[in-house]
């Protein structure tokens, strides 16, 4: 009884700590509606087509899109887990947020605020795999910057 308990209690646990990282989709919103700040301006960075074969991906972004002071990950299809998010800026620098991230079907991440204020980004880099014991499927990873 009592290790019955306990079981249930760490699922519990378990199922708040994911839901916390990654929210469902509410509908048809749009991306500007769909941030808790109003005044946030969000942009569409680039996205990556994963298949979990490889385990690395690298969305490459230009100078051109502007600066930016945060950023959100957003999965399409099959859910993945990610860490090692490697941000690298227009003049070279590299910042790896604490995070690992738990996607659900059609889900995204919190905000990732960037230190340093406004940020030219060149690349954001990161590792993945599927969650669950098959790896077969694929999922879209995209990038968005909040200016």
């Amino acid at each position: 009884m009592q290790r019955t308990l306990m079981l249930c209690l760490a699922l519990a646990l378990c199922g708040a700590f994911v839901a916390g990282c990654g929210g469902r989709r509410p509908g048809p919103a749009n991306r500007e509606t769909e941030h808790r700040d109003p005044s946030d301006r969000v942009e569409l960075l680039g996205s990556r087509k994963v298949d979990f074969r490889g385990e690395k991906d690298t969305i490459m972004v230009t100078a051109a899109e502007g600066t930016f002071e945060a950023i959100r990950l957003e999965v399409d299809g099959n859910g993945l887990e990610m860490w090692d998010v490697e941000i690298t800026y227009g003049d070279g620098n590299k910042h790896s947020p604490a995070t690992r991230l738990h996607f659900g079907e059609d889900s995204w991440s919190r905000r990732i605020d960037l230190p340093g204020g406004n940020r030219v980004i060149r690349k954001v880099e990161f590792k993945y795999k599927s969650q669950g014991p098959r790896r077969e499927g694929r999922a879209t990873i995209k990038l968005f910057g909040v200016h």
